[in-house]
């Protein structure tokens, strides 16, 4: 592998990676909750997919779409909306319980065997450009995140519920008293954090082929500790831990000696530890976080 497939490969992963902590940072934003459960969104999409692939594309990709949505959609409905004023220990501690209820659910429903369709092949496969082979899910994935993130920054600045999203992320009791509506622009953020998670499991399963009830924990745990030391309070700066976090671990399987590369993510925590140590509210932050009232 060259250094510009390598490249291409690390910021695929990255982009990846950032949306999955831009989902989590989205849903951190207006309610303090780092959601650990955000994994368990990616895993439905991802049963949804491979097991109605064989529908084809249209009816396959619309349908992990609305699972991972109405799952988001119930959590904060049946969960999270009853908690709204527990402190962020208690909402991150109902988040695991939710993950782990979640698999084993996962389990009876699926089965605990791997589940495996071969979604979208053709993106697998590798493209010829300038004398380099680059895998397609690599470049699709950049420009799918690169749409995605201008639509969403299109949403969120030009809006008013992107505005009141904005607002709410920055001060929540203050957008309280000058109006916003709680109940809807908090279901808003859980919506699309489950859109979030259904492209990500749609590259995850094309890369993979395969989901278990766990699919969705270790780029979920590898996402939230992105977005955390880029500065979880601040949508961009979530963005940005996450992709760096994504762009690390794809870098380090490229360039690490082939007996450690199964220690990647250890290379990625210890750094993680000293950012934190030396940085606690996040690399691209300044100031204090806001606690939410």
């Amino acid at each position: 592998m060259t250094n510009v497939q390598a490249l291409i490969d690390a910021i695929s992963n990255g982009a990846l990676y950032g949306l999955a902590a831009l989902g989590i940072g989205l849903v951190f934003g207006v309610m303090r909750l780092a959601n650990f459960a955000h994994g368990e969104l990616i895993t439905i999409a991802a049963y949804t997919l491979v097991l109605t692939w064989h529908l084809g594309p249209w009816v396959a990709l619309p349908l992990a779409l609305v699972a991972s949505v109405v799952l988001a959609l119930l959590l904060e409905f049946a969960v999270f909306r009853r908690m709204r004023r527990a402190n962020p220990a208690t909402l991150l501690i109902a988040s695991f319980g939710l993950s782990f209820l979640l698999q084993r659910v996962y389990e009876i429903a699926f089965g605990n065997n791997v589940r495996t369709a071969p979604v979208a092949p053709a993106l697998a496969r590798s493209v010829e450009i300038g004398g380099m082979r680059v895998q397609m899910l690599s470049l699709v994935t950049i420009l799918a995140a690169a749409i995605l993130l201008l639509a969403l920054h299109q949403f969120l600045n030009r809006s008013s519920l992107g505005l009141q999203v904005q607002a709410a992320s920055a001060d929540f009791a203050t957008a309280r008293l000058l109006g916003v509506r709680a109940n809807k622009v908090i279901a808003l953020t859980f919506g699309i954090s489950g859109a979030l998670a259904a492209v990500v499991a749609f590259v995850l399963t094309v890369q993979t082929g395969a989901v278990a009830p766990t699919f969705g924990v270790n780029i979920t745990v590898l996402a939230l500790i992105g977005a955390v030391i880029g500065g979880i309070d601040k949508l961009g700066t979530s963005l940005v831990g996450g992709f760096l976090v994504g762009f690390a671990s794809s870098a380090l399987t490229t360039y690490l000696p082939s007996e450690a590369v199964n220690f990647r993510n250890a290379f990625v925590f210890a750094v993680v530890m000293v950012i934190l140590i030396l940085k606690p509210s996040g690399l691209l932050v300044r100031g204090p976080v806001l606690e939410r009232a």
